[in-house]
């Protein structure tokens, strides 16, 4: 029989049962809390006797009898089927009250809606005040993680109440952990839920007690604890930081959290973000009023101030600081915005406007030095010109660039210093798919204003130089399908021809403001300057021939590269000692390769020398075997060579990898070391056990510890070491899994893990 009641209302059987648990507390973007599909089968809802609409208002009953008593009340019998909208309640026995606008149903209950699953033993409806109640039921969350049991679940449009109930991530047969609490409220409205009298309890046995918990239930942020962060060394003792984090507006936000190191003290991280229409920003401030172990430092602190503002589809600024008491700070304390070894902190503030005629940048820019290094220039302002422009005649392009900056270095020998760069240029290019030919000439002129209290020579004290330029550069792209069982793929040829001039001039007077040598690779051998800065503009009549090989499959991933070039002198550069800087010229007969090559689906390998084919010397090489399986599988060997890195050569040699020992374990180390010195430089060991619904990490690390101020390059002082372990506990689907992934474990070291760079990524 089928009975279809008109202009009853059952709202309180619609989605807003809908429950999320993402952790006590959010973040500005709070981590899904969805977990792998395989732990969780999708719940198999029963066929219902028609599709299910939303839209729909009418209350359908089906059941294989009915009785009616007066026409006031009505009792179904058998298989009984109550549908509304989408949801659907399936029971033995039903009863409907027309005078009390109420529904009962007892028996072996089911029900079911888009976001929840539920048996019980006995349900109860209210029409008029849009309420539902179930007794002994068991639920399950549909749309994530989510199940449990409560004593009685009663719901109305917009909120759900649990008595002596309990909730876990786990799926189905796994009792890993739960949460047990005398009553549980959600609340759909404000995307929020909350506990009291809570007790964790893990394999059944209690861990924690809470008096009152709130947790969210949506994607909305609020204000509450979030989870900690323990971890030891030796340099710091036991380390907790216990975050608090305060949902102050829907456009900004702040995190408080306390720190204990226990050989060091106590200290205060703060971090504000705010997002409005035209500025983003985040300001982030750690204060430590007293360091036990360096009490001649007093008062410690970082400061990181970092904003980007777009006024207008054409101006934009931005600004990025970063500033600490002392150079020992990131040594000792570490911090979230800058690396331990890190030995200049940046200071920059930009105005940028992007014009279709003329594009200007506004420029001001320092350097915090740490450590035992010269101090750096700041520029105060910095101001670039750019104004791109095509000219009358065919083909011809007009630009020209000119830079003004005042630097100031009270350190230095000279102090202050004004400079003028002007830099018109022509260009010819003639592009087609198959050939590129571009030619090239400017002039470059620029002046000096240089002031020190030691007083100048007057030859030193006003400079200007002038220098013409002209490049011709040419490239060939060939291509050809490949045969035989490479049917479908097909290689390339990219050779290309560079001459490049430009006269000597003496440039020795000139200090160092922005400059310094650049690494040369195969790219860079096709540079028109091989210095960073306008400083400096080396003297070239050189050819550059390279070429480049590749090898594509049939869906065009890169298989295969290789690059080679070098730089040949048809006039020796004319050698000269500059009194600035060492190790600054750039006078090498440069020849560079690169390749890539990936035989297998998971494995490659990489790998670039560059050689200075007049000394005979090796400058530079790197070399990457990788196996990528996925995340929980990959493997690097990697080795580093550079003939002068801060006037000290470096080998270098490291390994790492994951690799699972067991179901849901993992193993995850990581271990370099200096060839050139012999010693060990970093190394972590760490294991992971990671469900369904919980996952715990161990890592033990031993590394270097960069002391600034002491060379720590020098052979002869003894290196010192710092060794910790820390601990990270995560139940999923009732907090921030952030950063729990196993690769997050291999960029925490001195050296980073980094993805090989294909253009398959």
């Amino acid at each position: 029989m089928t009975f279809r009641l008109t202009s009853l209302v059952i709202s309180c059987l619609m989605a807003s049962l809908c429950v999320r648990t993402n952790g006590f507390a959010a973040e500005a973007e709070p981590a899904d809390a969805a977990l792998p599909l395989s732990c969780y089968p999708p719940v198999q809802l029963p066929p219902a006797t028609g599709p299910l609409d939303k839209s729909n208002n009418q209350l359908l009953i089906e059941s294989d009898g009915l009785h009616l008593n007066a026409n006031q009340q009505a009792s179904f019998l058998g298989d009984v089927r109550v549908s509304y909208r989408d949801t659907l309640l399936q029971a033995p026995q039903a009863r409907f009250d027309q005078s009390q606008q109420q529904i009962f149903a007892e028996g072996g209950i089911d029900y079911y809606s888009a976001a929840l699953a539920v048996r019980s033993q006995q349900f109860q409806a209210d029409l008029a005040s849009n309420r539902v109640e179930l007794q002994q039921a068991d639920y399950r969350l549909i749309n994530q993680a989510g199940r449990g049991a409560a004593h009685v679940l009663s719901a109305t449009e917009h909120q759900l109440q649990l008595e002596q109930a309990s909730f876990t991530a786990c799926p189905v047969g796994d009792d890993s952990w739960a949460l047990h609490a005398q009553r549980i409220h959600l609340n759909a409205d404000e995307g929020w839920g909350e506990a009291w009298h809570s007790v964790f309890r893990v394999k059944d046995v209690p861990v924690l007690y809470l008096p009152y918990l709130s947790f969210p239930i949506t994607d909305e942020r609020r204000s509450g604890l979030l989870l900690p962060k323990i971890s030891n060394s030796q340099r710091l003792g036991i380390d907790l930081e216990l975050p608090y984090y305060l949902n102050l507006a829907p456009n900004y936000d702040m995190t408080l959290a306390p720190r204990l190191m226990t050989n060091r003290g106590y200290q205060l991280k703060t971090e504000f973000r705010y997002l409005t229409e035209a500025h983003q920003g985040l300001m982030q401030f750690e204060y430590m009023a007293k360091d036990r172990e360096r009490t001649d430092l007093g008062e410690r602190y970082l400061a990181h101030y970092q904003q980007l503002s777009d006024f207008t589809p054409r101006w934009r600024a931005t600004l990025d600081l970063t500033d600490v008491s002392d150079d020992a700070y990131l040594t000792e304390l570490g911090s979230d915005y800058a690396n331990a070894s890190d030995t200049q902190l940046l200071k920059q503030a930009n105005l940028t406007y992007f014009g279709e005629q003329l594009q200007a940048t506004i420029q001001l820019q320092g350097f915090s030095v740490l450590g035992d290094h010269d101090k750096a220039y700041a520029a105060l302002p910095q101001v670039e010109l750019r104004a791109p422009a095509p000219l009358p005649v065919a083909m011809l392009e007009f630009d020209w660039h000119a830079n003004y900056a005042y630097f100031r270095n009270d350190a230095a020998l000279i102090q202050s210093a004004h400079r003028m760069h002007l830099e018109p240029e022509i260009r010819l290019p003639l592009i087609t798919p198959g050939a590129e030919l571009v030619a090239e000439a400017s002039l470059m002129h620029t002046r000096y204003q240089q002031n020190s209290q030691s007083g100048l020579p007057e030859e030193h004290n006003r400079l200007q130089r002038t220098l013409p330029k002209f490049r011709l550069r040419a490239q060939l792209n060939f291509e050809r399908a490949l045969t035989g069982k490479a049917i479908g793929s097909h290689q390339t040829f990219e050779p290309q021809l560079q001459y490049l001039y430009v006269p000597y001039r003496d440039q020795t007077n000139i200090g160092l403001f922005d400059t310094t040598r650049l690494q040369d690779d195969y790219f860079g051998l096709f540079r028109q300057n091989r210095f960073s800065g306008i400083d400096r503009i080396n003297e070239a009549n050189q050819l550059t021939i390279g070429a480049t090989s590749r090898i594509y499959d049939a869906t065009d991933r890169e298989q295969f590269r290789f690059s080679l070039g070098q730089i040949i002198f048809l006039q020796p550069p004319t050698e000269q000692t500059d009194p600035h800087q060492q190790n600054l010229t750039s006078i090498e007969s440069m020849l560079a390769a690169e390749a890539m090559w990936q035989w297998h689906r998971r494995w490659f390998v990489s790998a670039g020398v560059q050689y200075d084919s007049d000394s005979r010397n090796l400058i530079k090489s790197n070399a990457t075997l990788d196996y990528r399986g996925d995340d929980k599988k990959l493997f690097q060997l990697n080795h580093r060579y550079s003939r002068a890195v801060s006037d000290y050569e470096i080998s270098q040699l490291g390994i790492l990898g994951t690799m699972p020992i067991a179901d849901d374990w993992q193993v995850v180390s990581s271990y370099y070391y200096d060839l050139e010195r012999s010693r060990m430089l970093d190394a972590h060991l760490g294991i992971q056990y990671e469900s369904c619904c919980w996952a715990v990490r161990v890592v033990a690390r031993r590394q270097i510890v960069a002391e600034l101020g002491r060379d720590q390059l020098d052979l002869v002082a003894p290196s010192r070491f710092d060794h910790g372990i820390s601990l990270q506990f995560v139940l999923k689907g009732f907090g921030d899994n952030t950063g729990f992934g196993v690769t997050d474990m291999l960029s925490n070291g001195i050296f980073n893990y980094r993805r090989p760079y294909l253009l398959n990524n």
